[in-house]
């Protein structure tokens, strides 16, 4: 991994779709067998539609990733693998590894690592801790949303260095599967 940052860019996804507490679909890992933890059959499409996404980019404000970070794909309380799930086929088509030395609750850390790369960064993470990695990223609680949405798996959040040094916050939505919806969240 090539260090001497700060990157240029700083994507976040959340993880791909998840089964629901209770009830169907299943999650499934990728040799097709049922896994609660795993991603469900769309989340496993989306999970492949995020290859071109990211390696032939149609919106100029996404580029192909240097560097991968997810938590370890067996990990502790709340560390599913989804993440980990999310970006490995597009890992594997970049030839490239995961970094899956931060856990969840380890943000500070995730985030302090991040600053020391250079390139373009990819992070998938669980929603409920990505305003956490945002807001350490830009240095502030006000720029972007702080809550990520429960039922929204569809958005790239972005953070582009400046000139003068610092990040500016932006989101795009995926657009990747049928009801992906093209609005982003309003901050505040």
């Amino acid at each position: 991994m090539t260090r001497h940052g700060p990157p240029r860019k700083i994507t976040i996804v959340r993880h791909a779709e998840k089964p629901p507490l209770l009830g169907s679909p299943a999650g499934v890992k990728e040799d097709g067998s049922r896994h609660r933890h795993s991603l469900i059959v769309r989340g496993w499409q989306r999970a492949g539609a995020l290859v071109p996404f990211f390696c032939a980019p149609w919106d100029p404000a996404i580029e192909s990733p240097t560097t991968l970070y997810a938590p370890p794909s067996h990990g502790g309380e709340g560390d599913h693998g989804r993440p980990f799930e999310t970006i490995a086929p597009l890992a594997e088509r970049l030839n490239m590894q995961i970094d899956q030395r931060f856990v969840l609750g380890q943000e500070s850390e995730l985030v302090a690592d991040v600053l020391g790369r250079a390139g373009v960064v990819l992070i998938a993470w669980e929603h409920d801790r990505i305003p956490r990695i945002v807001n350490a990223i830009l240095q502030n609680d006000a720029a972007a949303p702080q809550k990520w949405p429960d039922d929204r798996f569809d958005l790239a959040w972005i953070c582009d260095l400046q000139p003068g040094g610092g990040y500016r916050f932006s989101q795009r939505p995926q657009l990747l599967l049928s009801g992906d919806r093209p609005e982003i969240v309003p901050s505040g």
